[in-house]
Protein backbone atom coordinates (compact mmCIF):
# COMPACT_ATOMS: atom_id res chain seq x y z
CA UNK A 1 0.00 0.00 0.00
CA UNK A 2 1.36 3.43 -0.88
CA UNK A 3 2.18 5.83 1.91
CA UNK A 4 -0.36 8.62 2.39
CA UNK A 5 0.50 12.23 1.56
CA UNK A 6 2.26 14.09 4.39
CA UNK A 7 -0.33 14.96 7.01
CA UNK A 8 -0.10 18.04 9.22
CA UNK A 9 0.22 16.99 12.87
CA UNK A 10 -0.09 19.00 16.08
CA UNK A 11 1.36 17.38 19.20
CA UNK A 12 -0.47 18.47 22.36
CA UNK A 13 1.49 17.61 25.51
CA UNK A 14 5.26 17.25 25.83
CA UNK A 15 5.60 15.12 28.96
CA UNK A 16 7.34 11.81 29.51
CA UNK A 17 4.94 9.74 27.36
CA UNK A 18 5.23 12.14 24.44
CA UNK A 19 9.03 12.22 24.63
CA UNK A 20 9.52 8.49 25.17
CA UNK A 21 6.99 7.11 22.69
CA UNK A 22 5.43 9.66 20.36
CA UNK A 23 8.47 11.73 19.44
CA UNK A 24 10.53 8.80 18.06
CA UNK A 25 7.54 7.41 16.15
CA UNK A 26 6.53 10.78 14.73
CA UNK A 27 10.10 11.62 13.78
CA UNK A 28 10.48 8.32 11.93
CA UNK A 29 7.25 8.81 9.98
CA UNK A 30 8.14 12.42 9.23
CA UNK A 31 11.51 11.33 7.86
CA UNK A 32 9.80 9.11 5.27
CA UNK A 33 7.29 11.78 4.30
CA UNK A 34 4.13 10.44 5.93
CA UNK A 35 3.50 13.44 8.17
CA UNK A 36 4.79 16.84 9.20
CA UNK A 37 4.71 18.03 12.80
CA UNK A 38 3.65 21.67 12.43
CA UNK A 39 3.03 22.66 16.05
CA UNK A 40 3.99 21.62 19.58
CA UNK A 41 1.68 22.58 22.45
CA UNK A 42 2.47 22.54 26.17
CA UNK A 43 2.21 25.18 28.92
CA UNK A 44 5.77 24.38 30.08
CA UNK A 45 8.39 26.12 27.94
CA UNK A 46 11.13 23.69 29.00
CA UNK A 47 9.04 20.68 27.98
CA UNK A 48 8.24 22.22 24.59
CA UNK A 49 11.87 22.99 23.91
CA UNK A 50 12.92 19.38 24.53
CA UNK A 51 10.41 18.12 21.97
CA UNK A 52 11.25 20.96 19.58
CA UNK A 53 14.76 19.56 19.18
CA UNK A 54 13.20 16.71 17.20
CA UNK A 55 10.96 19.06 15.16
CA UNK A 56 12.83 22.37 14.82
CA UNK A 57 10.51 23.70 12.11
CA UNK A 58 7.36 23.25 14.23
CA UNK A 59 5.82 26.28 15.91
CA UNK A 60 5.40 26.30 19.69
CA UNK A 61 2.38 27.35 21.75
CA UNK A 62 1.38 27.28 25.40
CA UNK A 63 -2.23 26.33 24.62
CA UNK A 64 -4.19 24.77 21.77
CA UNK A 65 -6.14 27.97 21.10
CA UNK A 66 -2.88 29.69 20.14
CA UNK A 67 -2.35 27.37 17.16
CA UNK A 68 -3.81 27.49 13.67
CA UNK A 69 -4.04 24.75 11.06
CA UNK A 70 -6.55 23.89 8.34
CA UNK A 71 -9.27 21.27 8.60
CA UNK A 72 -7.98 17.75 8.15
CA UNK A 73 -5.02 18.26 10.48
CA UNK A 74 -4.34 15.49 13.01
CA UNK A 75 -4.11 16.53 16.67
CA UNK A 76 -2.39 14.04 18.98
CA UNK A 77 -3.40 14.59 22.61
CA UNK A 78 -0.78 13.43 25.13
CA UNK A 79 -1.57 15.84 27.97
CA UNK A 80 -2.71 14.83 31.50
CA UNK A 81 -6.09 12.99 31.36
CA UNK A 82 -8.11 15.80 32.93
CA UNK A 83 -7.42 17.95 29.84
CA UNK A 84 -8.12 15.31 27.18
CA UNK A 85 -11.82 16.02 26.69
CA UNK A 86 -11.60 19.81 26.38
CA UNK A 87 -8.60 19.65 24.06
CA UNK A 88 -10.04 16.87 21.90
CA UNK A 89 -13.39 18.61 21.55
CA UNK A 90 -11.71 21.91 20.66
CA UNK A 91 -9.64 20.15 18.00
CA UNK A 92 -12.62 18.29 16.56
CA UNK A 93 -14.64 21.49 16.35
CA UNK A 94 -11.86 22.97 14.23
CA UNK A 95 -12.30 20.12 11.78
CA UNK A 96 -9.22 18.23 12.91
CA UNK A 97 -8.94 14.50 13.37
CA UNK A 98 -7.80 13.45 16.85
CA UNK A 99 -5.74 10.66 18.40
CA UNK A 100 -5.94 10.64 22.20
CA UNK A 101 -3.40 8.73 24.27
CA UNK A 102 -4.92 6.42 26.87
CA UNK A 103 -7.08 7.02 28.80
CA UNK A 104 -9.43 8.76 26.40
CA UNK A 105 -10.61 11.10 29.15
CA UNK A 106 -11.08 11.39 32.89
CA UNK A 107 -14.58 9.90 32.78
CA UNK A 108 -16.99 7.99 30.57
CA UNK A 109 -19.25 11.04 30.40
CA UNK A 110 -16.41 13.09 28.92
CA UNK A 111 -15.66 10.30 26.43
CA UNK A 112 -19.25 10.33 25.26
CA UNK A 113 -19.09 14.09 24.69
CA UNK A 114 -15.93 13.60 22.62
CA UNK A 115 -17.52 10.82 20.57
CA UNK A 116 -20.66 12.90 19.95
CA UNK A 117 -18.53 15.82 18.78
CA UNK A 118 -16.55 13.61 16.40
CA UNK A 119 -19.78 12.31 14.88
CA UNK A 120 -21.20 15.80 14.44
CA UNK A 121 -18.01 17.08 12.85
CA UNK A 122 -17.53 13.89 10.80
CA UNK A 123 -13.96 13.60 12.05
CA UNK A 124 -11.97 10.57 13.21
CA UNK A 125 -11.42 10.09 16.94
CA UNK A 126 -8.91 7.36 17.78
CA UNK A 127 -7.83 5.90 21.12
CA UNK A 128 -4.10 5.51 21.75
CA UNK A 129 -3.96 1.88 22.87
CA UNK A 130 -0.89 0.57 21.09
CA UNK A 131 -0.86 -2.73 23.03
CA UNK A 132 -3.47 -3.95 20.54
CA UNK A 133 -0.80 -3.86 17.84
CA UNK A 134 1.53 -6.21 19.73
CA UNK A 135 1.91 -9.54 17.90
CA UNK A 136 1.56 -11.28 21.28
CA UNK A 137 -1.75 -9.59 22.09
CA UNK A 138 -3.11 -10.45 18.64
CA UNK A 139 -2.01 -14.06 19.14
CA UNK A 140 -3.82 -14.21 22.48
CA UNK A 141 -6.92 -12.70 20.88
CA UNK A 142 -6.94 -15.52 18.32
CA UNK A 143 -6.58 -18.13 21.08
CA UNK A 144 -9.39 -16.60 23.14
CA UNK A 145 -11.85 -15.92 20.34
CA UNK A 146 -11.23 -18.88 18.04
CA UNK A 147 -10.68 -21.52 20.75
CA UNK A 148 -7.44 -22.71 19.15
CA UNK A 149 -6.55 -24.37 22.48
CA UNK A 150 -10.14 -24.94 23.49
CA UNK A 151 -12.19 -22.68 25.76
CA UNK A 152 -10.50 -20.39 28.26
CA UNK A 153 -10.74 -21.68 31.83
CA UNK A 154 -8.93 -19.00 33.82
CA UNK A 155 -6.28 -16.32 33.67
CA UNK A 156 -4.07 -14.34 36.01
CA UNK A 157 -2.47 -10.99 35.27
CA UNK A 158 0.24 -9.58 37.52
CA UNK A 159 1.86 -6.36 36.39
CA UNK A 160 3.84 -3.52 37.92
CA UNK A 161 6.33 -3.12 40.72
CA UNK A 162 8.25 -0.42 42.60
CA UNK A 163 7.50 2.71 40.59
CA UNK A 164 10.54 4.28 38.92
CA UNK A 165 9.20 5.64 35.63
CA UNK A 166 9.91 9.30 34.77
CA UNK A 167 6.72 11.33 35.19
CA UNK A 168 5.71 14.94 35.67
CA UNK A 169 3.98 16.44 38.74
CA UNK A 170 0.55 16.01 37.12
CA UNK A 171 0.87 12.22 37.41
CA UNK A 172 0.21 12.39 41.15
CA UNK A 173 -2.19 15.34 41.10
CA UNK A 174 -5.82 14.19 41.39
CA UNK A 175 -7.08 17.32 39.65
CA UNK A 176 -5.16 16.25 36.53
CA UNK A 177 -4.91 12.46 36.87
CA UNK A 178 -8.01 10.93 38.48
CA UNK A 179 -6.60 7.67 39.82
CA UNK A 180 -3.61 5.59 40.78
CA UNK A 181 -2.25 2.32 39.48
CA UNK A 182 -5.64 1.12 38.20
CA UNK A 183 -6.09 4.29 36.16
CA UNK A 184 -2.54 3.98 34.81
CA UNK A 185 -1.98 0.26 34.14
CA UNK A 186 -5.61 -0.81 34.28
CA UNK A 187 -6.71 0.96 31.10
CA UNK A 188 -4.54 -1.11 28.70
CA UNK A 189 -5.19 -4.29 30.71
CA UNK A 190 -8.97 -3.81 30.66
CA UNK A 191 -8.87 -2.81 27.00
CA UNK A 192 -7.05 -6.00 26.02
CA UNK A 193 -9.36 -8.15 28.12
CA UNK A 194 -12.38 -6.59 26.44
CA UNK A 195 -10.81 -7.04 23.01
CA UNK A 196 -10.05 -10.68 23.74
CA UNK A 197 -13.04 -11.76 25.83
CA UNK A 198 -15.81 -9.17 25.67
CA UNK A 199 -17.53 -7.81 28.77
CA UNK A 200 -17.43 -9.71 32.06
CA UNK A 201 -20.63 -10.77 33.77
CA UNK A 202 -19.40 -9.88 37.23
CA UNK A 203 -16.47 -7.92 38.69
CA UNK A 204 -15.15 -7.65 42.22
CA UNK A 205 -12.55 -5.01 43.00
CA UNK A 206 -10.41 -3.92 45.97
CA UNK A 207 -7.46 -1.59 46.43
CA UNK A 208 -5.34 -0.05 49.18
CA UNK A 209 -6.26 3.62 48.81
CA UNK A 210 -6.80 5.34 52.15
CA UNK A 211 -7.40 8.79 50.73
CA UNK A 212 -4.61 9.07 48.18
CA UNK A 213 -3.94 7.15 45.00
CA UNK A 214 -4.13 3.38 45.12
CA UNK A 215 -0.75 1.65 44.84
CA UNK A 216 -2.20 -1.87 44.60
CA UNK A 217 -5.36 -2.88 42.77
CA UNK A 218 -7.02 -6.31 42.72
CA UNK A 219 -9.85 -7.38 40.40
CA UNK A 220 -11.66 -10.68 39.92
CA UNK A 221 -13.61 -10.97 36.67
CA UNK A 222 -16.17 -13.63 35.72
CA UNK A 223 -17.02 -14.13 32.04
CA UNK A 224 -19.84 -15.81 30.12
CA UNK A 225 -18.93 -19.45 29.68
CA UNK A 226 -17.33 -19.71 33.10
CA UNK A 227 -13.83 -18.27 32.67
CA UNK A 228 -12.53 -16.49 35.78
CA UNK A 229 -9.64 -14.03 35.80
CA UNK A 230 -7.66 -12.34 38.54
CA UNK A 231 -5.69 -9.14 38.09
CA UNK A 232 -3.13 -7.57 40.44
CA UNK A 233 -1.59 -4.23 39.48
CA UNK A 234 1.03 -2.63 41.69
CA UNK A 235 3.27 0.39 42.09
CA UNK A 236 5.18 -0.92 45.10
CA UNK A 237 5.04 -4.74 45.19
CA UNK A 238 7.31 -6.74 42.88
CA UNK A 239 5.04 -8.80 40.61
CA UNK A 240 5.53 -11.64 38.15
CA UNK A 241 5.01 -9.19 35.25
CA UNK A 242 3.06 -11.83 33.37
CA UNK A 243 -0.27 -12.62 31.76
CA UNK A 244 -0.99 -16.35 32.18
CA UNK A 245 -3.97 -17.92 30.41
CA UNK A 246 -5.15 -21.47 31.09
CA UNK A 247 -7.08 -23.06 28.23
CA UNK A 248 -8.60 -26.52 28.01
CA UNK A 249 -5.68 -27.79 25.93
CA UNK A 250 -2.77 -25.66 27.07
CA UNK A 251 -1.31 -22.79 29.07
CA UNK A 252 0.05 -19.58 27.54
CA UNK A 253 2.27 -17.03 29.28
CA UNK A 254 2.98 -13.51 28.05
CA UNK A 255 5.63 -11.29 29.70
CA UNK A 256 3.91 -7.95 30.35
CA UNK A 257 4.72 -5.30 27.73
CA UNK A 258 6.90 -7.61 25.61
CA UNK A 259 5.41 -7.17 22.17
CA UNK A 260 6.32 -10.50 20.62
CA UNK A 261 7.34 -12.99 23.34
CA UNK A 262 5.18 -15.92 24.47
CA UNK A 263 5.56 -19.23 26.27
CA UNK A 264 3.25 -22.14 25.43
CA UNK A 265 2.64 -25.43 27.25
CA UNK A 266 0.42 -27.77 25.25
CA UNK A 267 -1.65 -30.22 27.28
CA UNK A 268 0.17 -33.54 27.37
CA UNK A 269 3.45 -32.17 25.99
CA UNK A 270 6.58 -32.96 28.05
CA UNK A 271 7.88 -29.36 28.05
CA UNK A 272 6.91 -25.77 27.31
CA UNK A 273 8.12 -23.66 24.38
CA UNK A 274 9.36 -20.12 24.99
CA UNK A 275 10.43 -17.60 22.41
CA UNK A 276 9.60 -14.74 20.08
CA UNK A 277 6.73 -14.80 17.62
CA UNK A 278 7.77 -15.01 13.97
CA UNK A 279 5.80 -14.93 10.70
CA UNK A 280 3.69 -18.04 9.99
CA UNK A 281 5.86 -20.94 8.85
CA UNK A 282 3.49 -21.47 5.92
CA UNK A 283 4.60 -18.07 4.59
CA UNK A 284 8.34 -18.76 4.85
CA UNK A 285 10.39 -20.68 2.28
CA UNK A 286 12.55 -23.56 3.56
CA UNK A 287 15.65 -22.46 5.49
CA UNK A 288 14.51 -18.83 5.48
CA UNK A 289 15.66 -16.81 8.52
CA UNK A 290 12.90 -16.46 11.11
CA UNK A 291 13.04 -12.90 12.36
CA UNK A 292 10.88 -11.85 15.33
CA UNK A 293 7.75 -9.84 14.62
CA UNK A 294 7.41 -6.21 15.64
CA UNK A 295 8.72 -4.89 18.95
CA UNK A 296 6.97 -2.32 21.17
CA UNK A 297 8.51 0.71 19.44
CA UNK A 298 7.51 -0.62 16.02
CA UNK A 299 3.97 -1.21 17.29
CA UNK A 300 3.75 2.43 18.28
CA UNK A 301 4.65 3.32 14.70
CA UNK A 302 2.03 0.86 13.44
CA UNK A 303 -0.60 2.58 15.57
CA UNK A 304 0.25 5.98 14.08
CA UNK A 305 0.42 4.53 10.57
CA UNK A 306 -3.08 3.12 11.00
CA UNK A 307 -4.42 6.53 12.01
CA UNK A 308 -2.70 8.20 9.06
CA UNK A 309 -4.14 5.65 6.64
CA UNK A 310 -7.58 6.02 8.21
CA UNK A 311 -7.44 9.79 7.72
CA UNK A 312 -6.51 9.13 4.08
CA UNK A 313 -9.51 6.80 3.75
CA UNK A 314 -7.32 3.76 3.06
CA UNK A 315 -8.31 1.61 6.04
CA UNK A 316 -10.57 1.78 9.13
CA UNK A 317 -9.33 2.88 12.52
CA UNK A 318 -7.99 -0.08 14.47
CA UNK A 319 -9.03 1.42 17.82
CA UNK A 320 -11.84 3.97 17.44
CA UNK A 321 -12.90 5.89 20.52
CA UNK A 322 -16.18 3.99 20.56
CA UNK A 323 -14.14 0.90 21.49
CA UNK A 324 -11.57 2.66 23.65
CA UNK A 325 -14.23 3.92 26.07
CA UNK A 326 -15.08 0.38 27.22
CA UNK A 327 -11.98 0.08 29.40
CA UNK A 328 -12.79 3.34 31.16
CA UNK A 329 -16.36 2.17 31.72
CA UNK A 330 -15.08 -0.97 33.49
CA UNK A 331 -12.60 1.11 35.48
CA UNK A 332 -15.35 3.44 36.69
CA UNK A 333 -17.36 0.41 37.78
CA UNK A 334 -14.37 -0.81 39.80
CA UNK A 335 -13.91 2.53 41.53
CA UNK A 336 -17.64 2.79 42.26
CA UNK A 337 -17.79 -0.65 43.90
CA UNK A 338 -14.35 -0.90 45.46
CA UNK A 339 -13.60 -2.29 48.88
CA UNK A 340 -10.50 -1.82 51.00
CA UNK A 341 -8.00 -4.62 50.50
CA UNK A 342 -7.10 -6.45 53.70
CA UNK A 343 -4.32 -4.69 55.60
CA UNK A 344 -3.97 -6.76 58.79
CA UNK A 345 -1.27 -4.49 60.20
CA UNK A 346 -3.92 -1.78 60.73
CA UNK A 347 -6.16 -1.72 63.77
CA UNK A 348 -9.90 -1.15 63.31
CA UNK A 349 -9.44 2.40 64.60
CA UNK A 350 -6.70 3.09 62.04
CA UNK A 351 -8.66 1.63 59.14
CA UNK A 352 -12.01 3.32 59.87
CA UNK A 353 -11.04 6.85 58.72
CA UNK A 354 -9.96 5.37 55.39
CA UNK A 355 -13.26 3.53 55.04
CA UNK A 356 -15.18 6.71 55.84
CA UNK A 357 -13.17 8.67 53.29
CA UNK A 358 -13.52 6.03 50.57
CA UNK A 359 -17.28 6.19 50.83
CA UNK A 360 -17.15 9.74 49.47
CA UNK A 361 -14.62 9.16 46.68
CA UNK A 362 -15.48 9.64 43.02
CA UNK A 363 -13.33 9.20 39.93
CA UNK A 364 -12.79 12.95 39.96
CA UNK A 365 -13.00 14.98 43.19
Amino acid sequence: MAAPSPLRVILVGCGAVARQFYVPALRGLQNIGWLRVVAIVDPAVAAREIVARAFPKASQAAALEHTTSPAGTLAIIVSPPAFHAAQAIAALERGWHVLVEKPLAASVAECEQMIDTARRQERLLAAGLHHRFFPASRYLRALCRDWLLGPLISFRIREGGPFRSPVGPSFFDRTQTPGGVLFDLGIPVFDLLGWWLGEPDNVRYADDSMGGFEANAFAELHYPGGAVGRVHLSRDWPTAQEYRFVFERGVVGWPANDASALSVQLAGAPAAVQGALVPPLSELPPAAPMRPLEGAAQCFVLQLANVLRAVAGEEPLAVPATEGVAALRLLEHCYATRTLVAQPWLSREEAQPALDHRASLRVLP
